[in-house]
């Protein structure tokens, strides 16, 4: 365009000379042409070979000439390729075969364009690969063959030009990760347990056969659904899903679907109306009791009625289309429902199913349940007549139970008065005596005593059990041969080993014999916390890495 307007200014600059010249006026040819490396113009016989602007006046007529000419040039393209593959698609088509290729775009004549040539030197290869990754657990097959190892497995196939490799890069693992996002608007169950939280989870499946974990991750997200606002209004109290509301306000009630366990919340928005005063007579009927609420503005009343009775009282109407208090004179009467007793004597506890309550003690009133209806309509009651008994407690085991090896060792309980006992210790020997004594101990021994509290009256025994271990001493030799240093002693809790031989392992054990710390694995200097242990004296037995027993003793002053 630029270059069509300066072919007009300059028609134009050389007009008025030209017509100066011939003084008449003269004809314009005007001409615009591309041509492909030269252009000859018939008007004057010339060739050129760049973009230029001619003009010309012929002498015998009376015509201007000018030409404007693009000269365009050819295009070459020039590719060199090393393939690592047998093929190569190069322009449309596919050469499986190294060698030197050539595409050529002719242009139209009428376009005076150049013809476009491309031109590919192409190397291909004989030998190609291709690489697939994969991770397995325990095993995977590939091409009709299973790996157990991690590596490169090679799988060749061959054709006429060319050798084609499929490479397996696997990586046998013990253990699979799968993770799983999931939102939820209830209950969730996975993998046989049922979720009711948002939160991280996981379950691991193995595969004994492949001898491999998967580690599944659930990522789980619990949502409520929120409904819409409702709005409403009431006289004096409002039951709404099941809450009765009796002052305006905006409450949230939340609903569980009984099937999906969706949580809903529902707003409400809630205009209460006060009572107007009224007078009425009314009459109620009721199995065994009924509850009568009054409510007025002076506040809740709830009278219950077990018998048949007239009774004048603040009754009300709280219907939006009256709403208001009313003085009643009650007329109530009262049917009695049939019941049966179940007799229970139960040691410590006792669950009834008929109502699904656990009792710790005798009720001071007999639990009843109702179900079932009679030709009043009233319910059969079911009253529960229950007795609890309470366990003996064995509060200690004292005596003798921390001796040297040989010693007899003599124990008795502190125990609920008019227990009953039964020893049993070693390989099975049982005791019924009061005070157990076990002669010439060798080794620790441990004891199991059972206190028995019999009820003739109720037909019951109910019954306790503690546990102890009658620890043995080593004798002053193995002191002497291997020493074992506790410090500070007494102590406010931590307390240091220092011994010549590395500990295996120190139990600690409280003045009535009972276990209370074990550690392991100490080497020669070491420290316990033992700030969790109560005051008090207590025995220490260490077991040395040689197999030797000492023990010793500590307190824990605070």
């Amino acid at each position: 365009m630029k270059k069509a307007l300066l072919s007009l200014l300059l028609v134009a600059a050389f007009m008025p000379f030209a017509l100066a010249q011939v003084n008449d006026p003269r004809t314009i040819n005007y001409t615009d042409v591309s041509a492909c490396e030269s252009y000859t113009w018939a008007v004057n016989n010339q060739t050129y070979t760049t973009d230029t602007i001619v003009t010309y006046v012929n002498s015998t007529d009376d015509i201007i000439y000018v030409l404007d000419l693009t000269i365009n040039t050819p295009f070459t393209s020039n590719q060199l390729v090393n393939s690592n593959h047998c093929t190569f698609t190069w322009r449309g088509n596919t050469y499986d075969a190294s060698g030197s290729y050539s595409d050529t775009v002719v242009a139209s004549a009428s376009s005076g364009l150049c013809d476009s040539v491309f031109n590919l030197s192409l190397t291909v290869s004989s030998v190609e690969y291709d690489t697939v990754e994969v991770s397995a657990c325990g095993s995977y097959t590939w091409n009709d063959s299973t790996y157990t190892t991690s590596g490169n497995h090679i799988h060749t196939t061959t054709t006429a030009n060319c050798t084609h490799n499929d490479v397996l890069a696997l990586q046998i693992v013990s253990s699979l990760n799968v993770s799983e996002n999931v939102q939820n608007c209830g209950d969730y169950s996975w993998y046989g347990e049922t979720y009711t939280q948002s939160g991280v989870y996981t379950h691991t499946v193995t595969d004994t056969a492949a001898s491999c974990d998967t580690i599944h991750q659930l990522n789980l997200n619990i949502v409520v659904n929120v409904a819409d606002t409702t709005s409403d209004e009431a006289c004096a109290s409002r039951t709404w899903r099941g809450q009765t509301f009796t002052a305006t306000g905006i409450y949230t009630v939340s609903d569980t679907n009984a099937t999906t366990h969706c949580v809903t919340l529902y707003p409400l928005s809630l205009t209460i109306k006060a009572p107007r005063a009224n007078t009425k007579d009314t009459a109620m009927t009721g199995c065994n009791s009924i509850m009568f609420n009054v409510s007025s503005r002076s506040g809740n009343t709830t009278k219950i009625f077990r018998e048949s009775t007239v009774w004048d009282t603040l009754f009300f109407d709280h219907s939006m289309s009256r709403c208001y208090d009313s003085t009643i004179n009650l007329t109530v009467t009262i049917n009695k429902s049939g019941y049966d007793t179940t007799w229970v004597n139960s040691c410590d506890s006792f669950y009834w199913s008929l109502n699904k309550k656990t009792y710790y003690t005798t009720p001071t009133t007999n639990p009843r349940i109702s179900s079932g209806t009679d030709a009043n309509g009233c319910d059969s009651v079911h009253v529960l007549s229950l007795n609890i008994s309470n366990s003996p407690v064995i509060s200690a085991i004292n005596g003798e139970w921390h001796l040297n090896a040989g010693e007899t060792a003599k124990l008795y309980p502190t125990c609920t008065s008019g227990s009953s006992y039964k020893w049993t210790y070693g390989n099975g020997q049982t005791s019924t005596a009061d005070t157990l004594i076990i002669p010439n101990v060798q080794g620790n021994i441990d004891v199991a005593l059972e206190a028995t509290l019999n009820y003739p009256a109720n037909n019951l025994q109910c019954k306790d059990t503690s546990w102890i271990t009658i620890v043995t001493f080593v004798g002053i030799d193995g002191v002497e041969n291997t020493l074992v240093n506790l410090y500070p002693n007494p102590t406010v809790g931590q307390l240091n080993i220092q011994s010549q031989e590395a500990v295996r392992e120190v139990v600690i054990f409280n003045s009535l014999g009972q276990k209370v710390a074990v550690k392991q694995n100490l080497g020669t200097q070491s420290a316990m916390n033992l700030s969790n242990l109560s005051k008090g004296t207590y025995t220490m037995r260490l077991t040395l890495q040689n197999g030797e027993t000492i023990t010793r003793k500590f307190i824990i002053s605070k």
